[in-house]
């Protein structure tokens, strides 16, 4: 913290006064849409090029439930000049709705075998849309570099919640061998593997069975995500890996959250810093603009610290509303708000998606 410019006056971040300098020096080129970013502004269009962008928490294109892709993936990342995005359906997609509140709900139990034919049918889709597209998927240490090296737009196959699994351990190596490199351990459903945010909780935070989930991806090399998980499940976690957690998708509440919330206290996060790891900023429509979105992931690197916060949208995760930045197109614009913000270029790069790409490579193995 630096001391405030005037006595009598509020502390003043270096963050905060770098960037009202930053509005001043940018002002006159903000722009609402990514191209037009990369039309109008060089400087901002030169650090696009440079930094490899990922977002680690994403359904975009129907991959959450779609039959077939909603639209084109692969050409507005390339139109945006972003590297890679976590694509997943939910494991218990099949077991929830949205009350008129727009609140997701768990409306019954799944028959069994259900959820896992629902992720063998989701593991095809994937197939598809990397095919059809030209996507890439990042499978090794080193991947995410160089589908940015390459221009090569590319997906990390992640499935959030492991409801799949029905107690089944031996299926991680079985989704594992089909592309997926995230896991996320809980959903909305109750979950086997210890509790979730959203349900009262019974089991004390992570389970035996959610640690031995965490000690097959740590050999396999799978991320460990515990988005939705309790602060209980996350200690128990940060006790268990061996490797950095992540936390896709949720914002820092200003006060204590409410019970049931999805938001997370800082030390919440900092139980993820204290693993490597790295929390993602949900792009949730409450946000209201991209800019205010940007001033979440500004708070949350000033709580957390620049090397442990990343962009987790849940894009196309809010039933009819739309997240804030929903179309990849629009990067460039993200990574304007950012300078504007005040952070350096080499923050920039690790806010974007350095620090995922860190968690990525600590996480899986070299390619054989």
């Amino acid at each position: 913290m630096s001391p405030g410019i005037a006595r009598g006056r509020p502390r003043v971040t270096r963050r905060e006064a770098l960037a009202a300098l930053g509005a001043l020096a940018l002002g006159a080129c903000a722009s609402r849409t990514g191209r037009d970013v990369l039309e109008s502004d060089a400087e901002t269009a030169r650090l696009v090029d440079g930094v490899i962008g990922v977002d680690i928490h994403s359904h975009a294109a129907g991959a959450g439930g779609r039959r077939t892709p909603t639209y084109d993936l692969a050409a507005r990342m390339r139109e945006g000049r972003i590297t890679a995005v976590c694509l997943q359906h939910a494991s218990d997609g099949p077991v929830l709705r949205r009350d008129p509140q727009n609140r997701v709900v768990v409306t019954r139990q799944p028959e069994p075998g259900e959820l896992w034919r629902l992720t063998q049918s989701r593991l095809a889709w994937f197939d598809g849309i990397v095919r059809d597209q030209g996507l890439r998927r990042a499978l090794a240490r080193g991947d995410l570099e160089a589908a940015h090296r390459d221009r090569a737009p590319a997906i990390v196959q992640t499935i959030e919640g492991c409801q799949f699994m029905e107690g089944r351990l031996e299926r991680i190596g079985e989704v594992h061998s089909r592309g997926v490199r995230h896991l996320q351990l809980v959903h909305f459903l109750k979950s086997e593997l210890g509790d979730n945010q959203t349900e009262v909780p019974t089991q004390g935070g992570l389970t035996p069975l959610g640690r031995d989930v965490i000690a097959e991806c740590n050999r396999l090399g799978v991320v460990v995500d515990v988005a939705h998980g309790t602060i209980a499940l996350v200690e128990g976690a940060a006790r268990a890996s061996r490797t950095p957690l992540v936390l896709s998708h949720s914002n820092l509440a200003s006060r204590t959250p409410d019970p049931f919330s999805r938001l997370i206290s800082a030390d919440h996060g900092r139980l993820v810093v204290s693993t490597g790891g790295l929390v993602g900023i949900w792009a949730s429509p409450g946000f209201m603009t991209l800019s205010r979105y940007v001033d979440g992931v500004a708070r949350a690197a000033e709580a957390l610290g620049v090397d442990h916060v990343g962009l987790g949208t849940d894009n196309s995760g809010f039933g009819q509303s739309q997240a804030v930045w929903a179309d990849y197109a629009d990067f460039p614009a993200v990574v304007q708000l950012l300078r504007r913000a005040g952070f350096s270029p080499a923050d920039i790069a690790k806010l974007a998606g350095g620090n995922y790409v860190r968690v990525f490579n600590q996480s899986v193995p070299a390619a054989a």
